[in-house]
């Protein structure tokens, strides 16, 4: 039996007999709990010690045949034979139980044995995956600070563009961010023509009811335009490179390679595209 392994427990219910009091000396069990016991899944090993206790218990009333032959009445030999026939039958229990056991630890063993190859299997390439990760996580500390070296740089040229656009020459363009504008445009308020089509009474030139005493013949459609007030929308400004990308150190309590600003530049807010 391999070490670390919990055997299966096997439920096969025995024949449920009462015994009477054997008054061979042997103990007396209680028969309820008796059964109860033997009813409960057991492991091979306790299936077999119940059949080993039940040839035991055979092989004394068998012992005392004799004996009882000359001092005890036919009765008494009946309930013997009784008991005997009894233990038998435990005894042929207990070895098919037994051999069903057997055949379930092994295939017990045999599926606990196959899932520890596949963990294992699986530890191996956690492993592998886990070295492989330690050796990107230096490369990326060598590609952020290489990384958070331009964007410094970046930095930079966005605080010029932000002191031009700060304090521009009348009537120059802003100057733009260099980098693409990921921003919107401001659409202004604007009007908008709407045409509508209406009923009206040729004769009249007014409105022509559809509701009955009213002259259909005479309803003719025309267009009326009218003028819509659509809202302004307001535009996105443009947010630099530099403010939009954080490159975390690595451990718990290790400072950013790079951290980026919470809002961009004010000055170079008003630049469009």
């Amino acid at each position: 039996m391999s070490a670390g392994i919990t055997l299966p427990t096997v439920n096969v219910r025995e024949t449920r007999t009462v015994h009477p009091r054997v008054t061979l000396g042997l103990p007396r069990r209680d028969p309820v709990a008796a059964d109860a016991a033997r009813l409960a899944p057991r492991t091979s090993a306790e299936i077999a010690a119940d059949r080993d206790a039940a040839v035991a218990e055979r092989t004394a009333l068998e012992a005392s045949r004799a004996d009882l032959m000359l001092t005890g009445t036919a009765d008494d030999v009946a309930n013997l034979d009784q008991r005997i026939a009894v233990a038998k039958i435990r005894i042929d229990a207990a070895e098919m139980q037994h051999a069903a056991a057997v055949i379930a630890e092994a295939r017990a063993r045999s599926d606990k044995d196959a899932e520890q190859t596949r963990r294992k299997g699986l530890r191996k390439a956690g492993m592998k995956a886990s070295t492989e990760a330690a050796k990107l996580a230096d490369r990326y500390v060598v590609l952020a600070k290489e990384l958070a070296g331009v964007l410094g740089q970046l930095r930079e040229q966005e605080g010029r563009i932000a002191d031009a656009n700060a304090a521009l020459p009348d009537g120059a363009e802003p100057v733009p961010p260099g980098e693409p504008f990921n921003g919107t445009e401001t659409i202004p308020m604007r009007t908008e023509t709407m045409r509508d089509f209406v009923w009206i009474d040729a004769r009249t030139g007014g409105p022509a009811g559809i509701m009955a005493g009213n002259d259909l013949r005479h309803r003719v459609a025309k267009e009326i335009e009218r003028q819509v007030s659509v809202p302004s929308i307001p535009g996105e400004p443009h947010v630099p490179l530099s403010h939009r990308v954080t490159l975390p150190g690595l451990g718990r309590d290790a400072p950013p390679i790079w951290r980026s600003l919470p809002q961009p530049l004010r000055s170079n807010t008003g630049y469009r595209a």
